[in-house]
């Protein structure tokens, strides 16, 4: 396949970029509609729609994407036969789920709309088309998507909309409409006979699955054992931290397919060592400038000023998680299935003992216990971090990464925020403005003079190179 990364970093760059610009106003919205307690309410729907989709996926995704480098000629029927098992299990959750909601729920009717989400998530073609080579595709399909919801979501806050449940609606039609657009696009694949069928994994199901819900799952479990402030506090950190690592994520997500098919036929640890030293250089430039604006971003927005150390705890945990995630998808490549398992598995279930331990031993309020349950995430990502190193200390020692660079741009970019950020000025409004056009500023040249320095059109050579994936 002829090797196109750059226009696929530029694809991922501006079409998710627009589509957490998207979420992210959506949200606002919503918050400023509804309250902090309105928000919060809204956001543990959100998180109840992505358990049930973690629930039903039962990790099949990233063993899909792996069979996938593996079987490219058999794109079309791997692709429609996880969306079948995920559609079928996802029905039984909605299921369960709906008749719960009208036995012990007030507001049923907001609940359904959530958990009937799960239906079109079983179409999200995220790792799926990536691993087939196809990423602008699902790139355009979703920004499209998420560009109609915010326009629907404008429409119902300008018509004085005051309901949870209303944002449940028009959420449950977007995704119905990716679902519907999703079919096409898979039935373009290349088709083939797949073969023998994959051996069952519940050790790496049961271990992706409980990853999973801590991560979308966790504004949940905050309303539950803090309440619906912590939780409205909590899932405006959650939403602010997202924003931020759009770079990573999706560096993230760029980068999975070339692990993989390292993994498969390539210098796994050159491609490895890659990996890492571009997750750093997307995560800690973030990191410091994000500590530095915590206060002012989370002022910005009526009612969330005490979020600001939630934000800087959940920050770093983003950072933590998103490193971390370079080890397990370097394991699941080497089809060290038990030491992937393991290196998700106890991060989760250390993140949900700290999380309990947290609730019955403090007293605060909303905005402290948003942020120990944040620290709870910290806590458990160091874990995850570490494992992940320990399990691939034979890929990262034969070729270790550099950190300087990552360092010195992350330095630059929060020095330099903190700098513009002690101008004088009457509103706050200009100055955050400025720090983030100046962070931004030092973050690209940090990067130009670091790692690019005139060759940007050799971006991505080396990786196709060590990978062995072209496309």
């Amino acid at each position: 396949m002829k090797h196109t990364i750059r226009r696929t970093m530029v694809a991922l760059g501006a079409g998710v970029v627009m589509q957490r610009f998207c979420q992210l106003l959506g949200f606002l919205l919503v918050g400023n509609t509804l309250g902090v307690a309105g928000l919060g309410l809204f956001a543990q729907g959100q998180a109840l729609a992505a358990v049930l989709t973690v629930l039903a996926g039962t990790g099949v995704r990233n063993l899909t994407a792996r069979r996938l480098a593996a079987r490219p000629d058999a794109a079309r029927e791997l692709v429609f036969a996880a969306v079948r098992q995920r559609l079928a299990l996802g029905a039984i959750a909605a299921t369960v789920v709906i008749g719960c909601a009208f036995a012990t729920s007030t507001a049923p009717w907001f609940w359904v709309f959530c958990a009937l989400q799960v239906l079109p998530a079983a179409f999200d073609l995220k790792n799926l088309l990536d691993a087939a080579g196809r990423t602008r595709n699902e790139v355009a399909l979703e920004t499209g998507v998420a560009a109609l919801q915010l326009l629907a979501i404008v429409a119902w806050f300008c018509g004085g909309g005051d309901s949870a449940t209303s944002v449940a609606v028009i959420a449950l039609a977007c995704r119905c409409l990716y679902a519907a657009l999703a079919i096409p696009a898979v039935a373009r694949l290349r088709g083939g006979e797949v073969g023998e069928r994959a051996p069952a994994q519940p050790a790496m199901a049961v271990a992706q699955t409980a990853h999973e819900l801590m991560t979308l799952g966790d504004v949940w479990l905050v309303a539950l054992l803090f309440g619906d402030l912590a939780a409205g506090y909590y899932a405006f950190a959650v939403r602010l931290t997202a924003a931020a690592l759009v770079p990573s994520s999706q560096l993230a997500r760029l980068l999975l397919p070339h692990l993989l098919h390292a993994g498969a036929d390539g210098d796994a640890s050159r491609t490895f060592s890659t990996a890492l030293r571009a997750t750093a250089l997307a995560t800690l430039p973030m990191l410091a400038g994000g500590a530095v604006l915590a206060v002012a971003l989370s002022a910005s927005v009526a009612g969330f000023a005490q979020a600001a150390p939630t934000l800087r705890w959940l920050l770093l945990a983003g950072c933590l998680q998103h490193l971390a995630w370079q080890c397990s998808h370097a394991l699941l490549a080497l089809h060290r299935d038990r030491a992937f398992a393991n290196s998700l598995l106890w991060p989760a279930v250390l993140h949900l003992g700290c999380l309990v331990v947290f609730a019955q031993s403090s007293n605060q309020g909303p905005p402290d216990a948003a942020s120990g349950a944040a620290l709870a995430a910290v806590i458990a990502q160091c874990l995850y971090l570490a494992a992940g190193l320990i399990a691939t200390r034979s890929l990262w020692q034969r070729r270790p990464p550099s950190w300087v660079a990552p360092l010195v741009v992350a330095g630059a970019t929060g020095l330099v925020t903190h700098l513009v950020g002690m101008l004088p000025s009457e509103r706050n409004g200009p100055v955050l403005l400025l720090q983030l056009l100046a962070g931004a500023t030092t973050f690209g040249l940090g990067i130009w003079v670091t790692e690019l320095r005139g060759r940007w059109r050799r971006l991505g050579d080396g990786l196709a190179q060590a990978s062995g994936l072209r496309a």
